[in-house]
């Protein structure tokens, strides 16, 4: 931890000398960054704690309120996809080219992202997986991770989830290999998606975790229809993310993600969506012409990058916004360098 702390600083230090320096400033005004498209990619903005517990997964609102006043300090041109992509190809980019993009579509993204986003006039893309718009129900794989942490305790015996034996849960990894552990048990029973959420209400009461807080909170919760209407109506451009936040290989089971995931956000929206994000950056080369047979015109990564016109459009790189990124490494990112 120590060791770990002290590169991470050392790190810091070096990119602050680097940028007083003016390399940043010189990259950020480079022809390589005036031809380049930066996709940013977020998921979560934390209703309560959820920041603590998964870092890479939720920021702060305020960490995020951040990153927009450090775009608008640099001057950065922050686009639509839909208008990015279209001047990426016809090398008309403007300087420091950026597209914000939400995966997922949790209710946190309208509670605090949508009127974020309005403070700056910003444009966003929401990637979003449409299966639980229809429950008000937290996401079972998070929410039962999100227990396992709250808890607070070292290590957990759940016998009645067929885990017979002590096991720690003190690291994220820990956590997530027991989470794992009894949706494999859920599985075995045949238990679909209210009877895999009685298991986090059992497992919260448990371990003494208020599950009703969670519920009232919306926390890892999918948008309704209601909200995604509410959220498209608001400016924000909705797009695919799968059905069943999958990507299976056999080719009928992924058109029917495809398929089910755009007549939801078309009955939803009323725009038909042509632009996908591969759920957990979970992707196979086949794809590429599957997603075009489906009328796919371009799909994201989780593979860090700049886009750029040479790139494939079935394959395009992103970099994912964390919460304990350094500021000043979050505008050398802006600026293209070190990407």
């Amino acid at each position: 931890m120590i060791a770990s702390t002290l590169r991470s600083r050392s790190v810091s230090v070096g990119l602050r000398v680097l940028r007083d320096l003016g390399f940043v400033s010189r990259a950020a005004n480079s022809s390589r960054r005036s031809n380049s498209l930066l996709i940013l990619a977020y998921h979560g903005l934390s209703l309560r704690d959820e920041h603590k517990w998964a870092p890479d997964l939720y920021l702060h609102p305020d960490v995020f309120r951040s990153r927009l006043a450090c775009l608008r300090s640099m001057n950065a041109s922050v686009l639509s996809l839909e208008e990015a992509l279209r001047r990426l190809a016809t090398n008309s980019l403007p300087p420091r080219s950026v597209v914000i993009t939400f995966d997922d579509g949790f209710y946190d993204f309208l509670h605090h992202g949508v009127p974020i986003l309005a403070e700056f006039g910003y444009p966003a893309t929401l990637y979003l997986t449409t299966h639980y718009c229809h429950y008000r129900l937290p996401i079972i794989d998070l929410a039962l991770s999100f227990i396992l942490w709250k808890c607070g305790r070292s290590d957990v015996e759940l016998p009645e989830f067929g885990i017979h034996n002590p096991v720690s849960i003190v690291t994220y990894g820990e956590r997530q290999a027991v989470m794992r552990s009894i949706l494999e048990w859920a599985d075995r029973q045949h238990l679909e998606t209210i009877a895999k959420d009685d298991i986090a209400r059992q497992l919260a009461d448990k371990l003494n975790v208020d599950y009703e807080e969670l519920l009232r909170l919306r926390m890892f919760q999918i948008l309704s229809p209601e909200e995604v209407n509410r959220v498209a109506s608001s400016g924000i451009d909705v797009q695919l993310h799968t059905h069943r936040h999958r990507t299976p290989r056999d080719r009928a089971l992924f058109f029917r993600e495809i398929t089910d995931n755009r007549s939801q956000i078309r009955e939803m929206t009323g725009k038909n969506p042509v632009h996908f994000c591969y759920p957990s950056g979970d992707y196979a080369s086949e794809f590429f012409g599957w997603l075009a047979e489906c009328g796919i015109q371009s799909a994201t990564t989780c593979e860090i990058g700049l886009a750029e016109a040479g790139s494939e459009w079935m394959r395009l790189p992103r970099v994912l916004d964390v919460n304990h990124m350094n500021p000043v490494r979050f505008e050398t990112i802006i600026a293209g360098f070190l990407v």
